[in-house]
């Protein structure tokens, strides 16, 4: 693993504490220097820290520091604060005097480990006025923990913290007691989530798709991928499986609006849309092996293995013939799809029944795909479901004179 030390950093750790015997307190001032170094790993964006009281021997401690772009910073690079307990020792001349410091040593756990080994869940801030409802948001979250671990066989790392209030505005409030910085926007007024913190505003903290999508993303863990496409199609795959309760096929996700609306060399050259992501790596999976091999793949992504030797390793076929069996297979869709397609919604209630108006209405988008899917869920002009089906028929699909207008 290649390595850069980043710097042995000195700092002073301040030990005054109170020291007492019986009834009687003092305050006794003191210092001792302790040298850091921090090991940041250039495969994976982690670092490991040694530490080691002045003159004594270095100790490298058994965890590691992930680090993410700092928002608004893209060329630094930040972590999550850590505590590190390093024993030291300091001769004071108080007679009789027990010291007692003021950061208490605590048993160490990796930060991806709760005490029984899997992922803690879940601290609730805001709302206190409230508790039902903080009550609800972790057992809803508690919930999806438990269905992934028991049907998927997924589970996430470190605790989880979920922030919740009463406001958009609140949002902001508890995003900046956790990180002591206001947002100037919100990524989202729904739901996102920043190292261990997860954020859910009013509008989705009783929503369950949204709350299921932050645990997923947190426990596939994306964002620590060097391969934005595998880390995207990664979740995708659990996510549509945990919404749907069966694994999604290449046949039916061939019918998403990136297969109509991009050139699949996006994808390889990193600018595809995410339904082209997905569209891949159910082809890689369908083509070459298993979602099993998929998932041995993106765990040697996760441990910092270069992409074109995981890929290999995984599927025992390079990863640019896979590139050019996907661009192939993308370009055939694509053809076949658009020579069957209509121009317009319109167009299409001529000859397709539009779905039903308690389900939603309009049509599949793969049979309009030049009509723009405005909230992505596979259906395009939804307007359609506003008439009637009778009165749907009458309008489009039947020939319709002048003379019959009021009829």
């Amino acid at each position: 693993m290649k390595r850069a030390i980043i710097g042995g950093l000195v700092i002073i750790l301040t030990l005054g504490g109170a020291f007492s015997a019986g009834a009687a307190t003092r305050t006794v001032q003191t210092s001792a220097i302790v040298e850091m170094e921090f090991w940041v790993s250039l495969d994976n964006r982690a670092a490991f820290v040694t530490t080691r009281q002045e003159g004594e021997e270095w100790t490298t401690h058994d965890f590691r520091v992930e680090l993410e772009e700092y928002p608004g910073l893209p060329t630094l690079l930040v972590s999550e604060p850590v505590n590190v307990s390093i024993p030291v020792t300091v001769d004071v001349e108080v007679d009789e005097l027990v010291p007692e410091p003021r950061l208490a040593a605590t048993p160490h756990l990796p930060p991806d480990e709760a005490p029984s080994g899997r992922g803690r869940c879940c601290t609730v801030r805001g709302m206190w006025d409230a508790p039902a409802k903080q009550r609800a948001v972790a057992a809803e979250m508690r919930r999806v923990i438990t269905y992934a671990r028991m049907n998927l066989g997924l589970t996430h790392q470190g605790p989880i913290t979920i922030n919740i209030a009463h406001t958009v505005g609140g949002l902001n409030v508890r995003y900046r007691e956790a990180f002591g910085e206001p947002l100037e926007t919100l990524p989202s007024e729904c739901s996102f989530q920043r190292g261990e913190h997860i954020f859910i505003g009013p509008a989705c903290r009783t929503d369950t798709s949204a709350i299921a999508r932050e645990w997923f993303l947190r426990a596939v863990q994306t964002h620590y991928v060097s391969s934005r496409w595998a880390g995207v199609a990664t979740f995708e795959y659990y996510w549509n499986l945990y919404a749907r309760g069966a694994a999604p096929s290449l046949r039916d996700d061939r019918y998403r609006s990136a297969i109509f609306h991009e050139p699949p060399t996006n994808f390889r050259e990193g600018r595809g849309h995410e339904d082209l992501m997905t569209a891949a790596a159910l082809f890689a999976i369908e083509s070459y092996g298993t979602i099993d091999d998929w998932l041995v793949f993106y765990d040697d992504l996760m441990d910092g293995a270069e992409l074109h030797t995981a890929f290999e390793d995984a599927f025992g076929v390079s990863l640019l013939r896979f590139y050019v069996d996907f661009e192939e297979w993308a370009e055939r869709q694509r053809t076949i799809l658009l020579s069957v397609a209509y121009a317009s919604c319109q167009e299409a209630a001529r000859y397709v029944r539009p779905r039903a108006a308690d389900e939603g209405g309009g049509f599949a988008d793969f049979h309009v795909p030049l009509e723009w899917d405005h909230d992505g869920d596979g259906y395009v002009c939804e307007q359609y479901a506003a008439f009637d089906q009778d009165e749907l028929s009458c309008l489009v699909v039947g020939e319709v004179s002048p003379a019959d207008v009021g009829q």
